[in-house]
């Protein structure tokens, strides 16, 4: 599974590069420790990792380059093993981690950054397309709640910007207020496949019990 340059990308001036963020496998999906056991959990989450890496995949792409940040060695090993590009980053700090990939990429010559999540693995191409789509277009922030409208579950914005990361408890609204205090057009994107985020027994449980194509 390569990322070489997006033949959807390549219809447009702007290159697109999706980023994602995944915890050291020994703290991830705490939360699920009652059903679970640690190697239950580290192997979820290399699962979950890989579907959200075969959705960008899908042909056409909608991004021309896809990473992977993260201090854990063994996750920046599975994401090159599906295609991806590792970043490693020292800092556990989800916004932290998104600052700095941020940096890289805007070094790298993005044009615009897509930040999703790892335990988001019913998304679909469609949903990235339609991601993409927007920022191509009028959009200078893009945004994709969770499913009780809270969490973000997805975030994107040309680059350079100046749009803070507010990952965590109700950082939809304020992901949303940011943009609307620096004039930033936004559009959101609801979906209920994208919109599941497995983080807790019932969560995990809808997710299995639901066999979606990414494509």
């Amino acid at each position: 599974m390569a990322y070489g340059p997006s033949p959807t990308a390549g219809r447009s001036a702007l290159s697109i590069h999706a980023v994602i963020p995944v915890k050291p496998l020994a703290l991830a999906k705490s939360r699920l420790s009652g059903v679970l056991s640690p190697p239950e959990r580290r192997e979820l989450v290399l699962e979950m990792l890989a579907a959200v890496l075969r959705a960008l995949a899908c042909p056409p792409r909608s991004v021309a380059a896809v990473w992977v940040a993260s201090p854990d060695e063994d996750v920046l090993a599975h994401a090159e093993a599906h295609g991806a590009r590792p970043l490693l980053d020292a800092g556990a700090d989800l916004n932290d981690a998104l600052e700095r990939a941020r940096a890289a990429l805007t070094m790298a010559g993005a044009g615009a950054m897509l930040a999703l999540p790892a335990d988001v693995p019913l998304v679909r191409a469609a949903d990235i397309a339609a991601l993409a789509a927007a920022l191509t277009g009028p959009a200078a922030v893009v945004l994709a709640p969770d499913a009780a409208g809270q969490g973000t579950n997805a975030l994107g914005m040309r680059l350079p910007s100046r749009l803070p990361f507010r990952f965590g408890p109700g950082s939809a609204g304020l992901h949303r207020a940011a943009a609307v205090e620096r004039g930033l057009p936004l559009f959101e994107h609801r979906s209920a496949a994208l919109g599941l985020d497995v983080d807790d027994p019932a969560s995990l449980a809808r997710y299995r019990a639901l066999a979606l194509s990414p494509c």
